[in-house]
Formats: C-alpha cells, structure tokens, sequence
C-alpha cells in the first residue's frame, strides 16, 4: 500500500505543461513541476478561510542553460488538486508567453491548498529579447514586461501585479 501511494504521490508532482510556439526561431519546450499541497485550510461559509499567514506569492524569472526557469512561490489553488493534480498550459507569441497553471478537472472542494513551489522551465526562446509574460494561477496578475539575457535573475512580488476584482 505505501509503495502504490509513493507511485501516485510521485505521479502527482511531475505533471506535464502543454506548450506550443509560434516563433520563427525554433521550438519552444516546456517542463513543469510542483511540489503539491503543502498545508490544506478550509473554506468558511463566508468564502474566508485561504489565509496562510505569512506566506508571500512571488515569482521568479530566472536564466538557465536550459532555458528560463519561471518559478512561482506559495500559490494557493483549490484542494482538489490532492486528487487530479495542476497542470499548465504555456504558449509564446510575438513576444508574449502566454502562462497559465491550474487545477487539473476534478469536482471543486470547499478548501485551500498551499502550494509551495511550481516551477516551469521554458526552453527555445530568444537570448537578448523583451519578453511579457502574461501570468494566470490563483488570481489574475497584470502583465511582466522582462528582458531575457544571461544574467536574468528577477524575483517580482505577485502582491504589486494582482489585479483586484
């Protein structure tokens, strides 16, 4: 029993990302991780209940040899996940990555989850070039205009993008 729930644990943290690219210098690859549900909170009658004290949504913007490591800290998202996982899908067009994680189909349940760490690797885009990421997880965030080079290493506070609904 604990060997069947270390295969499914496992299957659960390394889901796929879909991607496409319509860039005219090559294919665009993606590689998506996450660290599943940290913590679980549920939700009051009242829709409070998704605070996880000090925990600060950020996003980091990261150059690799690999490619731009895109790493997203402490999301919260729908404790459904326990039981479909997240996914994302991610596509690149005319200068604009197009990024977005979510819960995988499932029933939503009324309780938060607290994701620690998701993290993208987008490999094939362009050195020396202006990129805007256009971001979508646990709420709507504002675009991020960035510059894609070597020394790329840009912590953003999500807090500063999100847009209030």
């Amino acid at each position: 029993m604990k060997k069947v729930f270390a295969l499914f644990a496992a299957a659960v943290l390394l889901m796929s990302c879909t991607g496409k690219q319509s860039q005219e210098s090559g294919l665009v690859t993606v590689k998506f991780n996450h660290s599943g549900c940290a913590r679980t909170e549920d939700v009051k009658a009242d829709g409070s209940g998704d605070n996880f004290g000090n925990a600060q949504p950020e996003l980091t913007l990261k150059y690799t040899e690999n490619g731009l490591l895109i790493t997203r800290t402490y999301a919260t998202m729908n404790c459904s996940i326990n039981q479909g996982g997240i996914t994302c899908e991610l596509t690149v067009e005319d200068g604009t990555i197009h990024y977005k994680a979510y819960e995988t189909d499932g029933k939503t349940l009324r309780c938060t989850c607290l994701v620690n760490t998701m993290t993208v690797l987008v490999s094939g885009l362009q050195e020396n070039t202006e990129y805007v990421l256009e971001y979508t997880c646990d709420g709507p965030y504002r675009p991020i205009t960035f510059y894609y080079w070597s020394g790329l290493n840009r912590p953003i506070d999500l807090n500063q993008y999100l847009i209030e609904m």
